[in-house]
């Protein structure tokens, strides 16, 4: 691999809007995160818009901080994955992202997020409710 081929598809430049979005693999982490949620998405190339979809229209200042938290830790797991596959010989897996991304933002919301009393279970089992119901 050269120093400017994606880490994770070896078929592109590596680039923040590629590795983030646009690289088949992050597609499918994103895919697989809105799955999880219980929404529909429609999953915009561009990086900047991308963050700004994170956006509920009718959500309080609370459940739009979850839901950028959300978005932020798939990118966190997404570039640590990355940096696993360059420096450990790490194997791609999209689920294995998903799943770092889904504890990170739990625990972040356990330690950060005032009045957020809902278990891991719940969390990984009914996460829109989660967000939802946090005000």
């Amino acid at each position: 691999m050269n120093s400017t081929t994606c880490a994770l598809c070896l078929s592109a430049e590596e680039s923040c809007q590629h590795l983030f979005v646009e690289c088949e693999h992050a597609w499918r982490v994103w895919s697989m995160c809105f799955k999880w949620i219980g929404i529909l998405f429609a999953q915009h190339n561009d990086i900047t818009v991308h963050f700004e979809s994170f956006y509920l229209v009718n959500g309080s200042r609370k459940q739009n901080l979850v839901w950028k938290g959300v978005w932020t830790t798939i990118i966190w797991s997404l570039w640590e994955h990355r940096n696993a596959v360059v420096f450990s010989e790490g194997v791609v897996d999209a689920e294995k992202v998903l799943q770092k991304a889904q504890l990170k933002s739990w625990l972040w919301l356990k330690h950060k997020g005032h009045n957020f009393s809902y278990s891991f279970s719940d969390w990984i089992l009914n996460p829109w409710s989660c967000i939802c119901s946090y005000k």
